[in-house]
């Protein structure tokens, strides 16, 4: 399997929707006749899929989010960062693979989105 770059732009496929589902208190990806129940970290990576930000700055925000919430809780674990920039590329080409999520590299047609 090929690692996503960490300089592309991953947003989520046009028939692909995130919510959540109050009921259950879980995360949902709708797509067409198919429910996928996320976990929490899937819902966190996902949520940042807009095309407008690349896997770097993805894996660097959820960083410092899970610093915060350990600073917070009192937990003294810092997360690699080069470990989850990894695993969040591993995560995103799995669901390119299910055709849930779509890669641009142009970051020009991503910064007229930004504008």
């Amino acid at each position: 399997m090929k690692s996503i770059l960490l300089r592309s732009f991953p947003k989520l496929a046009a028939k692909a929707r995130l919510k959540f589902d109050k009921v259950r208190g879980k995360h949902l990806l709708l797509l067409p006749e198919r429910v996928v129940i996320l976990n929490e970290t899937a819902a966190s990576i996902l949520t940042l899929c807009d095309g407008s930000q690349t896997v770097s700055s993805m894996s660097e925000k959820l960083r410092a989010s899970l610093l915060k919430d350990a600073e917070e809780s009192g937990i003294d674990a810092k997360p690699d960062l080069n470990t989850m920039k990894e695993d969040i590329s591993e995560f995103l080409q799995e669901m390119v693979e299910q055709g849930w999520v779509v890669i641009s590299t142009d970051d020009k047609v991503n910064h007229k989105k930004q504008k």
